[in-house]
């Protein structure tokens, strides 16, 4: 097959039998992601389970065979269920409960797909990495561009109420999605020596930097900057890495009550926080007493916005009026809402991916890595974690440097 020449990719020739339709699909569902993604946060969950479910009829109809996802993934995410049913006769709300366990059930499923071997190297596409690569430069450009003239784009779409904080969420996803790109940038999906594709990797974190500079949104920032250095550190020291993310992981289960004890011995430091930091602070001061009351059951899936907020510090709360809308920290609303089976299997969840990047190839892994660090980042101070762009978007991102794997096992060779 021969590839034209696309934006800065020269012409080369690769054998790719496999290419097909469901190539085809996810080359465009990436597409809209990179770009439609990048504003609009809320369409990665959309995204996520169309994917999952269109490659799935496509191999089904190929082979007449179902696609069986990965057995560990499907395990847990049958356990995690379970134990959600089994949790929702002790809820403080149980029709809340229910209707979010249900609203899981719909997420997890299709999404589940996407961890099928034979899908991800159907849905590989020789121009993936180019496309994606253009894609996000576009949108970063424009997204960084409407930012530094105070957002005339989203006003013109969204109307005059509409505030910049309308693009933390597909800033998320951008700063994600860029991970498994520049394991192709590295990797060789770009015919390129080695160190000119060294200066495009570093032409294009310089790219994702302008709108990061200017984004209201402070998790993706961190969430970048945080995947770039574990990147970098995985590259070198790929296994030290992980067990230092693992014992993070691990540590971070503390966060709630480390929080509650800052609060007591440090109230006076939360006047240097940025708003949005200081509301988090209050959120989860607030929370971890709920955690004390329930510990090993929780409240209850679903139901951290209604849990009270006054008591014991309400009275010094300066941002927080109401009960927060959700937890703002994967620990804290796993800890709250399902106790401590669901703080363990959240930790599995993530101890479980970190494992599987190990499995990559060696020159997409330490960018896996920094897209878990990444993602990490992002559910500790900004998700709520039921909703469904948050586990698309982590679906969408895992399923490319999947792809990515896949093709090269099953193809042996992509590059020039």
């Amino acid at each position: 097959m021969k590839i034209g020449k696309l934006g800065i990719a020269p012409t080369f020739h690769i054998d790719y039998p496999r290419e097909s339709l469901a190539a085809l699909v996810t080359l465009v569902i990436y597409a809209v992601g990179a770009t439609i993604g990048s504003f609009a946060g809320g369409s990665w969950g959309g995204l996520g389970i169309g994917c999952g479910l269109i490659l799935f009829a496509i191999c089904y109809a190929k082979d007449r065979a179902l696609p069986l996802p990965d057995p560990a993934l499907t395990y847990l995410a049958l356990a995690a269920l379970f134990v959600m049913a089994m949790l929702n006769f002790h809820s403080s709300n149980p029709h809340i409960s229910w209707h979010q366990w249900l609203s899981l059930a719909t997420i997890f499923i299709p999404l589940l797909l996407l961890s099928n071997s034979e899908i991800a190297a159907r849905a590989w596409h020789p121009s993936f990495v180019p496309v994606i690569f253009i894609a996000l430069i576009a949108a970063a450009l424009t997204l960084g561009t409407d930012l530094s003239l105070y957002t005339p784009l989203l006003y013109a779409v969204e109307g005059p109420s509409a505030a910049a904080t309308d693009y933390n969420r597909g800033m998320s996803g951008l700063v994600l999605l860029s991970f498994p790109v520049m394991a192709g940038l590295m990797r060789g999906n770009f015919p390129l020596g080695d160190n000119k594709r060294i200066w495009m990797l570093l032409f294009f974190v310089v790219i994702l930097l302008f709108p990061a500079g200017l984004t209201e949104s402070r998790a993706s920032k961190l969430a970048l900057l945080a995947g770039l250095a574990v990147t970098c550190a995985a590259t070198f020291l790929p296994i030290l890495t992980r067990r230092a993310l693992a014992v993070i992981l691990i540590v971070c289960i503390a966060w709630p009550f480390a929080v509650q004890k800052f609060f007591l011995a440090h109230y006076d430091l939360l006047e240097r926080f940025p708003p949005s930091w200081r509301a988090r602070m209050e959120i989860w001061d607030y929370m971890s007493y709920r955690i004390g009351e329930r510990p090993f059951f929780g409240w209850g899936l679903g139901t951290a916005h209604t849990l009270p907020f006054q008591e014991p510090h309400g009275a010094q709360y300066l941002l927080t009026k109401i009960p927060a809308a959700h937890a703002h920290n994967a620990v804290v609303e796993l800890w709250v809402e399902l106790g401590v089976p669901g703080l363990m299997l959240g930790v599995l969840f993530g101890l479980l991916m970190l494992r599987k990047t190990a499995n990559l190839d060696a020159r997409i892994a330490p960018f896996a890595v920094g897209a878990w660090a990444a993602a990490l980042c992002l559910s500790l101070c900004a998700y709520n974690l039921w909703t469904d762009a948050f586990w698309g978007l982590i679906a969408m991102t895992a399923f490319a440097f999947f792809m990515m794997s896949e093709a090269r096992q099953t193809h042996k060779e992509l590059t020039v």
